[in-house]
């Protein structure tokens, strides 16, 4: 029985610990870059009551070179601006060769919408401004954002200098020479076009994130209040479709045809508008795609988003 139990195990281990053993040279391509992350880096503070200290995340390629930058503006309803959710696209920017930094800025009941757009354009004027630093080409910076977000980078693409500048840094320039919106409102009186009457009303009523972003709370620092459709000289003036001009940087577009949130109509709106300005613009709907859905995070996605960064700022 002893000379049958070896050889038994003599088999199993023969059988199920075989390791392969084999010594082969290859060829590897450099298209993922080591990378380098700091965190919590104060762009801007401002104070006031309340008191704000705004800060951002970066993710450098590890390559000793001076490397177009990408801005993440998150989304949220100007109610919240989480840092965290462009991690994703941001190590992927890194590894592919981009300086991204993901930021935060100040929120509805705590800034104006002016102040919320100049608290983007701060984080511009910061990377300039500390471009040796930071391994930046401060020539080539885009910004991208998704929903509230979204908004806020066609803001910065349509206005430059022009509009909504203030804080530090304001010898540097806040002009971006690429925008990435995802589903972004932009005529905010129009946002719920194509939805049903109810949608509508909340869309539209003195609560909803629209008007309070643009109008704020009535009787709170002086602001008015009131819906977005009865405030055309705010509604207006918030409204990026009239700040497109002759210096509108690239834009690359994506909207879902299921969103329930913002209308796919703002994302043709703004796409028309560019090209009939002359300007480079491209619009993707993607079919079944709802808000923030996981379809934008998919790697068809991202190439896209790559080929038009490498076309436009390398």
């Amino acid at each position: 029985m002893r000379v049958i139990f070896a050889v038994l195990c003599m088999f199993f281990l023969t059988a199920f610990n075989t390791v392969p053993c084999s010594a082969e040279n290859i060829d590897v391509e450099i298209s993922v870059h080591p990378l380098g992350f700091l965190e919590d880096v104060e762009f801007a503070r401002y104070y006031t009551w309340p008191e704000a200290r705004l800060t951002m995340n970066i993710f450098t390629p590890a390559d000793g070179n001076k490397n177009p930058a990408v801005i993440y503006i998150p989304g949220g309803a100007w109610l919240t601006a989480p840092k965290t959710s462009g991690y994703q696209l941001c190590i992927k920017l890194a590894e592919k060769g981009f300086v991204a930094a993901s930021i935060e800025y100040r929120l509805i009941g705590a800034a104006s919408y002016e102040e919320i757009i100049g608290d983007a354009k701060a984080a511009v004027r910061f990377l300039r401004a500390n471009a040796d630093r930071f391994g930046i080409d401060k020539n080539k910076i885009a910004v991208m954002g998704a929903s509230a977000g979204g908004y806020l980078s066609v803001m910065l693409g349509v206005t430059g200098d022009n509009k909504f500048n203030f804080g530090d840094n304001l010898d540097q320039s806040s002009e971006v020479q690429a925008v990435v919106d995802f589903f972004g409102p932009t005529d905010m009186t129009k946002i719920a076009d194509g939805f049903s009457d109810e949608k509508k009303a909340v869309w539209y009523s003195p609560s909803s994130f629209p008007s309070l972003f643009v109008n704020g709370v009535a009787g709170y620092k002086n602001k008015k209040g009131g819906s977005i459709l009865n405030t055309p000289e705010t509604a207006n003036d918030a409204n990026p479709l009239k700040y497109i001009g002759k210096n509108t940087p690239p834009f690359l577009i994506f909207h879902g045809d299921s969103d329930k949130t913002v209308s796919v109509s703002q994302s043709k709106m703004l796409h028309e508008a560019l090209v009939k300005n002359g300007t480079d613009s491209t619009l993707y709907i993607i079919n079944g795609g709802e808000h923030d859905s996981k379809y934008f995070y998919q790697p068809e996605v991202f190439k896209i988003i790559t080929d038009f960064l490498n076309r436009v700022l390398k």
